[in-house]
């Protein structure tokens, strides 16, 4: 049996549920107006999914990802030095996503920072960027 090929299905599987979560999180930073009702009813629904979902679909990533690179034997390249601080980056941009959901909740009519209102988009450059590093390996 293939234990690779299993595992590498399997970070691509957490990833994608990772990412979906970190763009519907953006999506809604961006879109949600702090204080109303409806607001806060998606707010602590987004709350409580995120961390049971987006937050344990990112401890599979970086579970998985790094026993990749110890299977590939790729801690020495460059490629994989660039895309651990990507991922790294955006496992601290959930993290303020989470806070900032946190936060709407305890202070209503405070919106998020400025940033998190950009962090779907964020979130999608930098995956474009780890796709070109896993797949091309330019370094």
């Amino acid at each position: 049996m293939d234990y690779y090929s299993w595992l590498k299905a399997a970070h691509v599987f957490v990833v994608f549920i990772f990412v979906g979560g970190m763009i519907l999180n953006g999506f809604l930073l961006l879109c949600l107006q702090p204080g109303s009702p409806q607001s806060d009813r998606v707010i602590a629904f987004a709350k409580r999914w995120n961390g049971p979902v987006t937050g344990l679909a990112l401890g599979f990533v970086w579970v998985f990802g790094l026993t990749l690179a110890y299977l590939g034997n790729w801690f020495s390249d460059t490629w994989l030095s660039i895309k651990m601080l990507l991922v790294l980056i955006l496992s601290a941009l959930h993290g303020m996503q989470s806070g900032a959901f946190r936060r709407m909740l305890q202070s209503p009519s405070q919106p998020p920072a400025r940033y998190l209102r950009s962090s779907a988009a964020i979130t999608i450059i930098f995956l474009a960027f780890i796709a070109i590093l896993v797949i091309v390996k330019p370094f």
